[in-house]
């Protein structure tokens, strides 16, 4: 896997509205959501290991 894709919120997908449930599955705590916002992600901590991707129901989490 390439070392410069990036984790993105696709914000058009992702409801905010409810917390986040692909957070939770984050091995290395990268992702975070104030309130109902959007889940921002810490690049310098992800890992790119994809569990939150395929965790998160509305298909929002996209390496690019």
């Amino acid at each position: 896997m390439s070392n410069d894709l990036k984790l993105v919120v696709k914000l058009n997908r992702c409801p905010q509205n409810h917390p986040c449930p692909a957070i939770r599955v984050c091995p290395v705590d990268a992702m975070r959501q104030i309130g109902y916002g959007a889940p921002t992600v810490d690049m310098d901590k992800c890992i790119k290991c994809g569990k939150c991707i395929r965790f998160c129901p509305t298909r929002a989490l996209v390496l690019e």
